[in-house]
């Protein structure tokens, strides 16, 4: 009988090597470890091998603000198939089970003009609102005019010139070919002339300032389509930025936070007067009698605007953070553009109107965030760690009661 004794000692190594070697192809695919089903026979493709839990969802309105169905979105990423979503009734879409990344979308309906925006994934499980898309109808005028002013983010009277303006193709478009670039004047305004119709992102950057992005469009000339720039801030500064803009159809939005006081209670910043800084040295909104280095610990909403395109800012300085949650919200106050009213709890005004808010925090890259369209006219944007100044996304709309949020309705 034939045993491994009777073997040359050289030839028992080759064998042995040689099962090792074999024994490991079978076990090891070009990315890994194989899987059970790779043992079994089964390739999976490139875009299976990418898919996740992440979810990208969003809106489409026509030109007059109104929800429009049946718009197909085309979701594509380098290197993975183009997947297709349709638009519903109320115009929304969602896309699930999406891995990191950049997404193109891409917005198609008969009679209207093709739009696309740009989308980024940061994780696997992310759930992202992407913004609110107008899609034009083909009817609209071949080229226009984009106009606007920018403004200082902490006091929107201010105007800031000599900004340089880059702009490209597509919402949300941070990077490729820049079709045109503008400065602005010593007002504050630039004009972008013979733009096609469709949605384009302008960059716009100036020395001692944060540089930012904005969306604008064209459907024949458009005006008013204002944006804000953040003076660079001091590292652990934050501050959040809310924007209306002119054809939102609302009136005023308010800003709100939340946060932990220096004692067992919570402060809360929002429009009224008495009510727009809260000192933490006195614990209170006043700091009666307090030396101006006192005073520097404090919380801010530095503007409040009451009418269209309207701006609202509010600012944590390095040195008045405490542990503990801070939480921020967009009320609709129950204003329109044609006069005052209440009762819009349940209204969709809010979720369709393209509202944002944007955080700036130190020297790192702003986030921008976008309105869900669900019904409320509370939006409940994020919450903030005082200790470690981790943002966390809640981006959930609910309705609270009256025209005037106050404390007892929204902490």
């Amino acid at each position: 009988m034939f045993s491994m004794k009777q073997l040359n000692p050289f030839f028992s190594l080759v064998l042995i090597l040689t099962v090792f070697y074999l024994s490991n192809c079978s076990e090891n695919s070009e990315f890994g470890d194989a899987s059970d089903y790779e043992k079994g026979g089964y390739s999976p493709s490139n875009s299976e091998i990418s898919s996740g839990s992440g979810i990208i969802k969003g809106t489409v309105l026509d030109n007059a603000s109104d929800a429009l169905s049946g718009v197909s979105v085309t979701f594509a990423k380098s290197g993975t198939t183009s997947t297709l979503v349709t638009t519903e009734d109320n115009g929304t879409y969602v896309k699930t089970s999406l891995s990191s990344g950049n997404y193109t979308l891409t917005y198609s309906k008969s009679g209207y003009i093709d739009m696309s925006q740009s989308a980024e994934l940061t994780t696997d499980n992310e759930t992202l609102t992407v913004a609110t898309v107008k899609q034009f109808p083909d009817t609209c005028a071949s080229t226009g005019t984009i106009s606007g002013t920018i403004q200082d983010a902490v006091d929107s009277s201010v105007v800031v010139s000599d900004v340089t303006l880059s702009i490209r193709s597509g919402m949300n478009t941070t990077s490729g070919t820049i079709i045109k670039t503008a400065i602005t004047d010593s007002s504050g305004n630039y004009s972008l002339s013979s733009m096609s119709a469709g949605w384009y992102t302008i960059q716009f950057s100036k020395t001692g300032y944060i540089t930012g992005n904005f969306n604008v469009y064209s459907c024949g000339s458009v005006g008013s389509q204002n944006s804000q720039i953040s003076t660079s801030l001091a590292d652990g500064t934050m501050r959040i930025v809310l924007h209306w803009g002119a054809s939102s159809g609302l009136g005023v939005v308010d800003s709100h936070l939340t946060g932990p006081d220096n004692a067992t209670g919570r402060f809360h910043i929002y429009w009224p007067t008495s009510k727009r800084k809260f000192f933490y040295y006195k614990n209170d909104y006043t700091c009666t009698g307090c030396t101006a280095s006192q005073k520097s610990d404090n919380v801010t909403l530095d503007q409040d605007d009451t009418s269209a395109p309207g701006t609202e800012t509010i600012t944590i300085p390095t040195d008045s953070w405490r542990n503990g949650t801070y939480r921020y919200s967009a009320h609709y106050y129950g204003a329109t553009t044609s006069g005052w009213s209440s009762g819009f709890a349940s209204s969709t005004l809010l979720s369709q109107s393209g509202t944002t808010v944007t955080v700036y925090y130190g020297s790192t890259e702003p986030r921008t965030y976008n309105v869900p369209n669900s019904a409320g006219n509370l939006w409940t944007v994020f919450t903030i760690d005082g200790s470690s100044k981790v943002v966390t996304t809640v981006n959930n709309m609910s309705a609270v009661a009256g025209t005037s949020a106050g404390s007892a309705s929204i902490e």
